[in-house]
This record gives C-alpha cells, structure tokens and sequence, in this order.
C-alpha cells in the first residue's frame, strides 16, 4: 500500500539575483515556519546560489527578460504547498510572527492574508522604521493565481477577479524591508530602471491608473514634482471609486504642492484626501505643518490634535512611523510653543520623548523650553519622572548638553545628583502633568500611547496590495519636504528662528551689553577663570567638584561678569566632555567659536526678561536662538 505524501503547508517562492548579502538572513528568518523554499534565480554571478542550497532550496535558472511577473510565475508553477508565501532576499519576518504565520495558514477560509511591511532607514531590525505599508504576501496555491504587470506585480487584483467573493484577512504578521538602504547611486539606477519599465507597461496600457501611480512615485524619487503632479492627476481621474492607493495619490499630491510652495493647493488637497478618508492621520498631521508653515496656528492647533485622537493610521493605510504619534506630538508642541502655551508644549515634547524609538533629539527642545519659561529648577525632576533614561543611561550626553545650552542650574544638578542646585523635585509634581496637558488640547493621547507600532486591528480586507508597494521607499525622499514631516533630524534648529532673528537684534541692539559683556576680561578673571587655578598650590580638585563651582558661579554671574573664555572653559571642562570618552563627538571648529557668543547672547536676553520694555521680545528671543546641534 502506497503512503500518501504529506501535503505541504507553506511554500516560499522567491526571485533573486546576486543578494549574497541578505539571502541566508532573509532563509534564517523563515526556518521552521515554510516547508519548500523556491529560488527563481535570473543571473547571480556571486554566492546567492550556494547560500539558496545551503537551505534546502530549489533553483530555478531563469534568464532575465525584463517582466518580474513572469519570473515570479516561474517559481509559482512549481510551489507544491498549500500557500504560496513571497518574500524578497533584502526582507525577513519578524521572530514573533512565525506562530502567527502557521496560525494564518490553519484559516483556510481566507484565500489572502496582507502582512504589514517595516521599511527600514538601515539594514537591521533595530534601525529605524520609515514607513509601514499593509501588501499582500501570502495566498492559496491555485493554478488561476498568478502575477501580472512587468514591474509592481500584483495578485491581489487576479485573485478577486478568478474570485469574486475572496476573503482577504488584514494580519499582524510583520516584514522587515532593508531595500531602501542602499547608496544614491544604486538608487538612481533603480529609480532609472523602474522609469524605463513603466513607460514601457504604459504604451501598452495608456489607461492604467495603477501604473500612473507608481511613475508619480518614480518622479517624486526623482525630485521632479511637475511630472510627478502630472501622473497623480491622471491616476486620480482613472481610478475606480474604492482603490487601496487612492489615499496616497491625495498624501503625494500633498506634498507635491507644498514642496513646490504652493500651499494654498496643498491645503485644498488636504481637505479632499481628508473628505474621503477621515481616519487616515497622515493628512491630518500634513494638514496641520502646512498651517504652521502659514502661521495659522490655532488651525494648525486642530488639525493635530485630530490626528493625535485617530493615532497611529488604520491597517489599511500606508503609513509613516511618528504620525498620528510621536512626530505630531513634536509638531504639536512646537506650534503651542509659538502660540506662547509653554506647559502644554512641554507636555507634547515630553510625550514625543516617551513614544518615539530615539528620545534624545527632543531633550535639546525640552531643556531650552524649561530655561526660558523660567522652570529650569524643575528640569531634573521632570526628566527623572517622565524620562528617567535620559538621566540613567545618557548622563554624560546630557550633561554636556545643558552646558553648552547654558542651563547651569539643572547642569549643576545632573552633577550633584538633583540636590546641588537645590531644585525642587518635580517627580511626583510632573507625574500626570503631560496628559493631563495634552488632553486639554483636545488629543486623545491613549489613541497614540503606542506609537511605535500601528496596532493592527486583524480586520478583514479585500484591498489591493499595489498601491502601497508601489510607495515603498518614498519616504526617505520626501522626508526633504521641510516641516512637512516634523521630523527630528532638524532638532538643533528652532522652527521659529527665522521669525525671530530680527527681534533678537532689535533686542540686542538696544540693550548694547554683549560687547561689554565678551570685553569684561578683569572681571572674568576674578568671578570665574580663578575658580579653576585657586587651589593650584593644593590638592587636586576632582573634575566633577571643580565643575560643580563652575557651573554654580556661571549661573550666579551676571552678562557684564560673564566673559568668552569662561564659556569656553566651561565647554571644554574634563568633567563635560571626558579625554577618554569617545562616543561623544567634539565640538566642530565652527560650532566651537560660535557657541560661546550664542551663550554669552542668551545671558544678556535673560537680564532683559526682568525689563518691561524688553521681557517679551527677550523671552521670545531665547527661544530662537539655535539649539545645539545633537551631533556636536
């Protein structure tokens, strides 16, 4: 009697060419979970194919001829599992969705399942996430199904037309992409390889909304926004009512206006996207930078904070990580920073702080925040409260950041512990502070308390997964559209500092005390430079000690007291920045000499803030003096 073969579950079917470097990362990740493993491999000339052996797999030699359908129909032919599971070599699944994939693959109810794409800034699961997207990747082995289009293949539309009623599952499975870490170069000759791929798919079908899309996408890469705009409006005329991607033709179209300055156009653009999809929070939150772009900030206050009640955009959407989250938290808090709502801005920088991957580019914020809203005491116990890792894992980063943004009492503080500066301890005064501020604004902060993730939902879907893998990779492009994104890689430039750089002359100009201030060497001699050769005769003062009377007598001086040399000292000090510690970056040349003035600036702009005349434009000034830079 003949034994009936065991039915295989899951079968990975792969196209890869020359991808030594991630194959056997992208295998190792899927080890236990598929059952057969096919490699449709169309010309490497490295070591992609002994690695694809080396995990069972079966090679398929197929000659390239320019149709990524095709290639992958190829492996499809052969697949002997139940579900066919696609996979690109630069991806590999996360560990904690292995279960949930057999677990998806026991439903057989379903003839798809979408899994959410983690597009990745570097090349490990650690880095960054850019953008999440919603594609279809695992579905029934059937003869019917196949991919069609020579570049942005899909099946999505090929399974519901072979069948009408598919149902479709939205799961949590989760996907790390790596592809779009690559250098500019490789990038601009894949960019040049899709344009030329589209161009050719769209003589053959002038009419294709989908592939319109995605030559608006190529543009955009390209930074050709005309084009670009081109392409979004002719998708957006063919398209059928219902399309996956039609929310990201209205976000492109968004950002498209604005980065070309059309903001009126942008803004008209936002409110149609948001008409058709109110809970996609990327509109909002785009809706919200353009208002403070046009200092409409009581309406850019709104649009915010409705992005922060959605959260995190549903399932569905293609997605940026930080919206609807941490990034319109940033946002938030620079706008109610200008509107003068300093409590509430903390709240919001505070909250970012806590929700995103990387707090630290928003400590810079936060401290100069606390310094010019006179609440610098309270830093230390604040931070000790809602951010104890800052104080904790990042003592050093953190201490040499208060010095050289001349908060001397919470510096003061980090040294001595929380006591030295004898500030008060804001930890249990601050323990509910941030939401309670938050929500006053009308945010809905549980919506966003997980932020790093889009919390999948696991709804049923029957949308095309085209739209959104059309898109990857956008994001590290348009991140160049200014605060269109509230990103933190600006964290050491103030939004506003153009706005106030006129005042901070004006202010400067009249008060006539910063020359005074860098030529008063007598005095600065006698209030601060001897503070560190006193005891030459004596004991050695210990680094931290010494910079603990510095920091003390820095702050106690007045603008007239304070010289350049002692800022300098201050910055160099071995306690701030250690000769043995090397991940801590020196000051640049430039930053190095213009530091002390900027100090020296904020010292005399504070002595005004007691001024009637001078306390408002002062207090403003502060603000917009530029912050340090995380890098220095």
């Amino acid at each position: 009697m003949t034994t009936k073969p065991e039915q295989l579950l899951i079968s990975l079917c792969m196209i890869v060419k020359n991808e030594a470097d991630n194959l056997a990362r992208c295998l190792r990740s899927v080890r236990g979970t598929v059952d057969e493993i096919i490699i449709v491999d169309t010309g490497s000339t490295d070591a992609t194919r002994q690695i694809a052996r080396s995990f069972g797999a079966r090679i398929i030699n197929y000659p390239w001829n320019g149709d990524f359908a095709a290639a992958r129909n190829a492996g499809l032919a052969l697949a002997q599992g139940t579900w066919i599971l696609v996979l690109d070599a630069d991806e590999e699944l996360e560990p904690g969705s292995r279960e949930e994939l057999l677990v998806c693959a026991k439903h057989t109810e379903y003839e798809a399942f979408f899994v959410r794409i983690h597009n990745h800034q570097g090349t490990e699961r650690a880095s960054q996430t850019l953008t999440v997207n919603p594609i279809l990747r695992m579905f029934k082995n059937r003869p019917n199904y196949r991919f069609s289009g020579i570049i942005h293949e899909q099946i999505a539309a090929v399974i519901v037309q072979e069948t009408p009623d598919a149902a479709m599952h939205m799961g949590t499975v989760i996907v790390h992409h790596y592809g779009y870490a690559d250098g500019v170069v490789e990038q601009k000759d894949k960019i040049s390889r899709n344009l030329g791929l589209l161009k050719q798919q769209l003589e053959q079908s002038p009419g294709d909304a989908f592939q319109h899309f995605n030559l608006a996408v190529e543009y955009m890469r390209l930074g050709d926004y005309g084009q670009a705009l081109e392409h979004i409006g002719t998708s957006l005329n063919l398209a059928e009512p219902g399309t996956s991607y039609v929310h990201l033709l209205y976000k492109y179209k968004v950002r498209c206006l604005a980065v070309t300055g059309d903001y009126p156009g942008a803004l008209e653009a936002c409110g149609q996207g948001s008409t058709l999809f109110p809970d996609y929070s990327d509109l909002h939150h785009l809706k919200g930078a353009l208002l403070l772009q046009v200092s409409a900030l009581a309406e850019a206050k709104t649009a915010l904070c409705r992005a922060l009640e959605i959260g995190a955009s549903p399932p569905l959407y293609h997605t940026e990580s930080g919206l609807g989250t941490y990034l319109t938290h940033t946002l938030l808090g620079q706008v109610c920073q200008q509107i003068g709502e300093a409590q509430e801005a903390a709240a919001c920088f505070t909250r970012a702080a806590q929700l995103q991957p990387d707090p630290w580019p928003l400590i810079p914020r936060l401290t100069r925040l606390f310094k010019c809203t006179g609440r610098e005491p309270e830093l230390h116990g604040w931070l000790a409260g809602q951010l104890p890792g800052i104080l904790t894992e990042q003592r050093q980063e953190l201490l040499r950041l208060l010095v050289r943004d001349g908060c001397y009492t919470a510096a003061a503080a980090v040294v001595g512990g929380g006591a030295a500066a004898g500030e008060m301890d804001g930890t249990a005064q601050s323990a509910g502070v941030v939401d309670a501020a938050v929500q006053s604004a009308g945010v809905m902060d549980a919506a966003a308390k997980d932020a790093g993730t889009l919390g999948a939902t696991g709804r049923s879907a029957g949308e095309n997964d085209a739209g959104a893998r059309g898109s990857e990779g956008m994001d590290s492009v348009m991140q160049d559209v200014g605060a269109l994104d509230a990103t933190m890689q600006s964290a050491g430039e103030n939004d506003a500092g153009a706005r106030g750089a006129g005042v901070m002359d004006s202010v400067m100009h009249d008060a006539g005390a910063l020359g005074a201030a860098a030529q008063s060497a007598g005095v600065m001699d006698n209030v601060l430079h001897d503070a560190g050769t006193v005891d030459d005769a004596g004991p050695e003062v210990p680094p931290a000690a010494d910079l603990l009377k510095l920091l003390q007598r820095a702050e106690a001086a007045s603008a007239a007291e304070l010289g350049y040399a002692d800022i300098t000292g201050l910055l160099n000090h071995p306690a701030v920045v250690p000769a043995d510690r090397n991940t801590t970056l020196p000051l640049s040349d430039v930053a190095a000499a213009v530091q002390p003035w900027i100090l020296l600036a904020d010292k005399v702009l504070a002595s005004l803030v007691t001024s009637a005349i001078y306390s408002p434009a002062a207090a403003a000034a502060r603000l917009t003096l530029p912050l340090p830079r995380p890098a220095d």
